[in-house]
């Protein structure tokens, strides 16, 4: 099972009115039993954002890898986020993000699907909780549409950094047919500074079901250079 080219729980961070955002996304890690693929894999996630409105964001994302002394062009997505709540000194942020999506993993499956993200963002003092109940919604006739939901808490150690634990779950099939630890579960651990309008996060995480990875490494740079 390959590690996602996105790692990511979204909340309602957005590129300025008419301004440009740059985000890149890398992560590292080692399939599980897979023949194909015998060497660690260098994941990449090249995002361009646009300020449509004061309170939306459009934008494209690539996908590249990594592996086997080569390299690959793997997709990437078109994105919307809708999000009329950002002040994050209010209880409750809200917002919601659309895509289309194009992937091509390192193990050969083709992943042609829409997701619709909620975001929902609840800050108390220094503690941020953010969840994202994602669906998403195959565009192939042979897939179905699944739950992927994602969560991570954050403690604030002081305005510019903080630490956190982000929970992912993939693929959930809305039929009951198999159960949270029968699909993708990962957990990580986290750290995310700010400086000035740019954002980083780091963190380590591994699979807690036995069909995914083992430890994946991930580093998310979003840069602002207005």
């Amino acid at each position: 099972m390959a590690a996602p080219f996105e790692v990511k729980v979204h909340d309602v961070h957005i590129a300025d009115h008419e301004e440009l955002a740059f985000e890149v996304e890398t992560n590292l890690y080692r399939p599980k039993a897979n023949e194909s693929v015998n060497a660690n894999v260098f994941q990449t996630r090249l995002e361009l954002g646009y300020g449509l409105t004061k309170n939306s964001e459009m934008g494209i994302n690539f996908y590249l890898s990594n592996y086997n002394g080569g390299n690959y062009f793997n997709g990437g997505k078109l994105s919307y986020l809708f999000a009329p709540s950002r002040d994050e000194g209010e209880f409750l942020n809200y917002g919601l993000k659309l895509e289309v999506n194009y992937i091509n993993d390192i193990d050969g499956v083709q992943n042609n699907f829409y997701e619709i993200t909620p975001i929902i963002a609840l800050q108390h003092k220094s503690w941020r909780f953010t969840f994202n109940p994602s669906i998403d919604i195959a565009i192939s006739n042979d897939k179905k549409t699944t739950f992927s939901p994602s969560a991570k808490v954050a403690y604030s150690l002081n305005n510019r950094a903080a630490v956190g634990l982000e929970y992912y779950v993939d693929n959930l099939p809305f039929d009951g047919s198999s159960g949270i630890h029968q699909q993708p579960n990962a957990a990580y651990l986290v750290t995310d500074y700010k400086y000035k309008k740019s954002s980083f996060n780091v963190g380590v995480g591994r699979g807690v079901a036995t069909s995914t990875d083992a430890w994946v490494l991930k580093l998310i740079a979003a840069l602002a250079f207005n």
